[in-house]
């Protein structure tokens, strides 16, 4: 593996480390040792297969472009489209997570940890996300390299928190009695969380776009892509998984319930749990961290997302008008756009949990399991792409899409 290569697994971890990490341990606390365990098994090939089809559509495509082009020279302008407002779907439901997650730690971090008085959750918000927001529409460039050179530190503390907690281990739970119903019951509950916490489909469209101009054969570009995204795929479940059971076996039931009622993240509950000085402020620290360095990259995928979407809308009848729009007008209407509607629903603090199992994870499914799968199936030149876990993913996806609500009807 080249150090291009290495890079680019970095660059894919980056993506996927961030909210998802912090809330997986708080429902995976919830439901018991041997869901976590039979998934565990199960997400390194769905999500290295999943993950490995959206490059090869693009890293395969005879010209060089992104999903949203790949899919058009395939199928046409309507379905290009279709994608597009998928991808924009996928990443807009994550930054509505990460929003109200940023305003809940800080909230958290100022009346806990700071001793000051609880400021209007409105104020307190619009605050947090104007100053996120006149960062990126100063220096957006720089902005989203530093949160890319957090990535490694963040890894690093993540990794080392993991080995901290192994003294206050407990094993108990591998003598509770497995129950049928139960394990059924918390494996659909927690599969759509885990799905989104080894997510970095947003990152892939870019990655095989990448590696189909740097090669001018097919074949070696998909061979490169592939090697990235089977590294980046292994490291995930290693660094992923280690620290759900750490923090699983470190901590109790009762803890990771009060994160899920207070709707906080697992490290900010340990932190106003036990009574250290060093954990009450490193670990909320550490969820800023995770947290804020996602948020980033995650607001301007949505927002040219959001502005691609807008620009297909006007340009569909007449594709000159495209030259002639304002795109820094447009990128100022999209920011406005997703800076207000981010604002009301991290006010009204919905559930992270219930945003990430019913709906960022069920798009992220539809977009990185079943997509792919379908077009490998039905375009004639992915063909030679399909895997022969293709079924296997393809059924995982629709367990991810219904997951949340089948586990909660049981």
């Amino acid at each position: 593996m080249s150090n291009l290569d290495r890079g680019w697994v970095l660059t894919c971890f980056g993506t996927a480390v961030g909210a998802g990490i912090l809330f997986l341990p708080v429902q995976a606390g919830l439901s018991g040792i041997w869901p976590i365990i039979f998934l565990t098994l199960i997400i390194f090939p769905i999500t290295y297969i999943s993950h490995r089809g959206i490059t090869r559509i693009v890293t395969s495509c005879p010209k060089v472009t992104d999903i949203v082009g790949a899919v058009e020279y395939d199928l046409g302008h309507t379905a290009g489209f279709v994608v597009s407002i998928l991808y924009f779907l996928s990443i807009v439901t994550i930054c509505v997570g990460y929003a109200t997650g940023l305003t809940n730690i800080i909230n958290s971090f100022l009346v806990n940890q700071m001793h000051f008085a609880e400021m209007s959750r409105p104020l307190l918000t619009f605050i947090i996300l104007a100053i996120m927001t006149s960062i990126l529409l100063g220096n957006e460039k720089v902005m989203v390299a530093v949160a890319s050179v957090l990535t490694f530190p963040l890894i690093i503390l993540l990794f080392a928190l993991s080995v901290y907690m192994i003294p206050q281990w407990n094993l108990s739970a591998f003598y509770e009695p497995f129950v049928i119903k139960d394990f059924i019951k918390y494996t659909f509950l927690l599969l759509p969380i885990l799905i989104f916490a080894m997510n970095f489909s947003p990152i892939c469209s870019s990655l095989g776009a990448f590696y189909r101009k740097q090669y001018n054969s097919v074949d070696e570009a998909v061979k490169h892509s592939d090697s990235v995204v089977k590294w980046n795929s292994i490291l995930l479940l290693f660094f992923v998984m280690f620290f759900v059971f750490s923090l699983f076996f470190s901590t109790t039931p009762e803890i990771l319930l009060s994160a899920k009622q207070r709707n906080i993240d697992a490290l900010t509950a340990i932190s106003l749990a036990y009574n250290l000085k060093i954990l009450q402020y490193l670990f909320p620290i550490i969820a800023l961290l995770a947290i804020t360095s996602s948020y980033f990259g995650h607001f301007v995928g949505t927002r040219e997302g959001l502005g691609g979407i807008i620009v297909k809308t006007i340009t569909s009848k007449n594709p000159e008008l495209k030259n002639k729009l304002n795109h820094n007008q447009i990128k100022l209407i999209s920011t406005l756009i997703l800076f207000t509607m981010l604002w009301f629903l991290a006010v009204y603090n919905p559930s992270i949990l219930s945003i990430i199992s019913a709906l960022a994870a069920p798009i992220i499914a539809l977009y990185a399991y079943l997509m792919p799968v379908l077009l490998m199936k039905y375009i004639p030149r992915l063909r030679i792409y399909r895997s022969k876990l293709a079924a296997f993913v393809f059924i995982m996806g629709i367990f991810t899409v219904v997951g949340y609500f089948v586990g909660k009807t049981m």
